[in-house]
This record gives C-alpha cells, sequence and structure tokens, in this order.
C-alpha cells in the first residue's frame, strides 16, 4: 500500500483527488487544505509521498517543501498546481521537489499522469531504501569480520606457529589444532611477490600489514589481509609474533554483489523510464523481453507473451542465442512469436502471481498441456533446459500478460527482486497505456 498527503485549499480538487487516486485500491489519500495542517498531520503518521499545490493562504508550496525537507530530506514531493510559470517550476525542483505536474481540464488524464508519477516516485524511494539497507548491512558484517570474528595466529621468533584460534583454522580448513602447531608461518602463504625467504623478514619488522594469497589444508587459496605485530616481554625482548588475517573472499563477494545489485537497479530504472515514454503505437513486447533477456543469465529463453479474451495466450516476443532459436522453431515446427495457447483464468492466476516463482512441471507446465509429449520431451533435453521462473503481469484484478525465462542448467538470477521490480514497472505502464487508449475513445468528464 501507498499513503499520501494531498494538500491544497481547494476541497473540489481534494476530492476528485480522492476518487481516483484510490480507485486502484493501493493508495490511500490523506487531506489537507493548508499547510499548517499538513504539517500536524505529517508529525502523527508516515507518509510515503507528499502532493502538494503552490498557492495556498497560509504559505506556498515551496515554503511548505523548504520546511519539510528541513525534518525529512528523502520524502518525495510532488507539485499540482496550475500556478508554474518556468521560473516556478525551476525553483521547485531545485529546492527538492521530484515533479512538477499542472492542473488541466482533461481530468481523468491529469489524475493517470498524477498517479503513474506518484509511483514512480515511491518505487524509486523504495528501491533507494533497500539499497542503503543491503549496504548498511554489509558494512556491519565487514567490521564484524575484522574485529571480533578475525583469525589469529601466535608465532615463536623463528616464526612457527604456536597457536592458532578456531576462526582461524576454519578459515584455513583444519579441524584440530595440533595439525598446524610448529609449522613455519610461511607454509600457509603462496604469494608471488611474497617469497618464503621474504617471511621472516616481514615478521622480525615489529608492526606490517598488508595482502597476501593465503593456502589451505586442500591446497585451495584466498587473498586474506594480513597484520603482524611483535609481542615483547616487560624489558622489550621480542618473544614472537602475533598474526591477524581476514579472509577477503566474502568481502570481494559480498562487495561484487552489492554492485551487481545496484546495478541492475539503475538498468531497470532507466528502462522503465524510457519505456513509459514510448508512444501508444509502439509495440513494446520487444523492448520488455529485451529488457528480461539482459536480466537473466546469458544462454536463456526469455518468452514474453499477453492474455487476451477467454484466456487466449499469444506469445508476443522471444529473446535468446541465434542457435536456441532457431533449433526450437525447428522443433516446433513454427516461429515461437505468435505462438497461442489455451489457458483457464484460474490456472493462470495461481501460476503466475505479481512475483517471479520457479514453475514446477517443465515444458509441459508453461505451455499448459498442449505440446504433444514428444515435443516436450525434446525441448526439456536441450542443453538450455533448467529450472524455469515466470511472473504474471496484473492489474485490474486479473492477469493481462505474462514472462517466462527457461534458464540454463546450474544458473538462477542473483537479483530476482530486480526482475520483480521491473515487472511491476511493466504493469504499472501497460495498464496506463490502457487508460490512455480508452480515454481516447471516451470524451473528457465535465469540469466540477
Amino acid at each position: 500500500m501507498i499513503r499520501l498527503l494531498h494538500v491544497d485549499d481547494d476541497p473540489g480538487i481534494l476530492d476528485l483527488g480522492k476518487h481516483f487516486l484510490e480507485h486502484s485500491g493501493d493508495l490511500i489519500i490523506d487531506t489537507a487544505t493548508s499547510a499548517e495542517i499538513a504539517r500536524r498531520m505529517i508529525s502523527e503518521c508516515a507518509y510515503d509521498a507528499i502532493i502538494s499545490d503552490y498557492n495556498m493562504p497560509d504559505c506556498n508550496g515551496i515554503e511548505f517543501l523548504t520546511q519539510l525537507r528541513q525534518k525529512d530530506s528523502r520524502i518525495p514531493f510532488l507539485f499540482f498546481s496550475d500556478y508554474g510559470d518556468e521560473e516556478t517550476v525551476i525553483k521547485a525542483l531545485t529546492g527538492g521537489a521530484d515533479f512538477f505536474l499542472p492542473k488541466g481540464i482533461h481530468v481523468r488524464s491529469q489524475f493517470i499522469q498524477l498517479e503513474h508519477a506518484v509511483r514512480e516516485s515511491v518505487m524509486r524511494r523504495r528501491a533507494e531504501q533497500k539499497c542503503e539497507k543491503i549496504s548498511s548491512v554489509l558494512r556491519i558484517r565487514e567490521a564484524a569480520v575484522r574485529s571480533s570474528l578475525c583469525p589469529l595466529a601466535l608465532c615463536d621468533n623463528e616464526g612457527k606457529i604456536q597457536y592458532a584460534n578456531p576462526a582461524s583454522l576454519k578459515v584455513w580448513g583444519y579441524h584440530d589444532e595440533q595439525e598446524v602447531i610448529g609449522k613455519y608461518a610461511s607454509d600457509f602463504v603462496v604469494s608471488p611477490e611474497i617469497p618464503p625467504s621474504a617471511i621472516f623478514d616481514l615478521l622480525r619488522q615489529k608492526t606490517w600489514m598488508g595482502q597476501a594469497t593465503a593456502r589451505r589444508k586442500d591446497g585451495t587459496t584466498f587473498d586474506a589481509r594480513v597484520y603482524v605485530n611483535t609481542m615483547t616481554d616487560e624489558s622489550g625482548a621480542p618473544l614472537g609474533f602475533v598474526a591477524s588475517f581476514t579472509d577477503l573472499s566474502r568481502q570481494k563477494r559480498a562487495r561484487g554483489q552489492l554492485e551487481s545489485y545496484v546495478r541492475d537497479i539503475r538498468f531497470v530504472s532507466e528502462k522503465a523510464n524510457e519505456l513509459a515514454d514510448l508512444a501508444l503505437d509502439t509495440d513494446v513486447s520487444g523492448f520488455i523481453a529485451d529488457v528480461l533477456y539482459d536480466l537473466v543469465p546469458p544462454g536463456s529463453l526469455v518468452i514474453y507473451s499477453s492474455v487476451h479474451a477467454d484466456s487466449v495466450i499469444r506469445v508476443e516476443a522471444a529473446r535468446s542465442t541465434d542457435t536456441i532459436l532457431s533449433e526450437v522453431e525447428r522443433v516446433i515446427g513454427r516461429p515461437i512469436a505468435g505462438l497461442t495457447l489455451q489457458s483457464t483464468s484460474q490456472g493462470l492466476s495461481s501460476m503466475l502471481p505479481r512475483t517471479f516463482i520457479e514453475i514446477e512441471g517443465g515444458i509441459d507446465a508453461i505451455t499448459f498441456g498442449q505440446l504433444p509429449p514428444e515435443l516436450c520431451r525434446k525441448l526439456q533435453e536441450f542443453p538450455l533446459s533448467g529450472r524455469i521462473i515466470g511472473s504474471g503481469l496484473l492489474w485490474g484484478g486479473k492477469v493481462n500478460g505474462m514472462t517466462v525465462a527457461i534458464l540454463p542448467p546450474g544458473f538462477f538470477p542473483e537479483n530476482l527482486d530486480v526482475l520483480d521490480l521491473f515487472i511491476r514497472h511493466c504493469s504499472a505502464v501497460l495498464h496506463r497505456r490502457e487508460a490512455e487508449r480508452q480515454l481516447m475513445r471516451i470524451p473528457d468528464l465535465p469540469e466540477p
């Protein structure tokens, strides 16, 4: 659900906004007729976004925005006003507004635009919050590994290990401390830039910090951050060395996962904006299939279909390598695009929710049992035939489209929720495009 606060000194506009925006069922609209009332409501309730007029009796919209940004700099703020010269719009946007939408005479279309802007702003903010949360968790985990979970080993003056704590044994792949006691520290380092003869020189320095390649019991290696300090007695005579180290594998993997997630989020946001800007007479099926193909593992087969009356499913676009597409089309004896299948609406809704899920039953399940068993068997034997994921495009209480990805064996998308985010974008845009087409066929509502 999305909770909004709509601020306008015109009760008629507030009533119209509440009527149109709450029609979808997942928007809750609270209203305020002045900035003063709005400030009180904001202090008592958490809102996902603020919609505000510019001209109001107690203060203008930019003053209201400035006051709000002093307390909450990130909440989406949208101007919806019939006052909007170029200077005012620029001042509003530079002051932190997300959108500045003009009121017009086309009531229904302007509220469709407003709803789209609200959803885009809220979705972007929630994606940012999710990225911030992931980043925060990763920083905490990294700090914990460096400190309390850091492996530790004690060496004598000759560089022989005298003690290794459980954390270091686990990282090295040992179970018994006696397996490492008495071994030289150089036995666990294989860095080409640090030859064994240099280990003793490094250990004899009072302190040393650097990165090295460490060797586990089974012979595998990992990158480690190493800290070496001299242990001395009360007179300052050296007793040995303490070496602490951190396995960087998890840290690098986590950083790579975060970078991949942020990169995919940015890619989806850009493509969602491109999709929203496509003209009504543009076929968006290929665009959607192209984006999904970029998000799934290489070598997958992506199929995007539309759902029509009587639960007729029509394949609109398919994306994969040329080899895979030609081989599939050779087996089924026709192009994939244009293929039609029949399904019950109840079965389709239960099989494909709003989020991507793994579909059990293989090729037979995604073709609703309408391909001959021999064809299903041949398709299932393809090298690409691994796990199958799919999602429905839902609006208006029903499935209006579906997308399926057949993955290569052993592969699965790293960021499945990014696929979900794009499909929700697609559903919202396709819903809007459908509404706009309907508006083109009916007259505008009269002015209230």
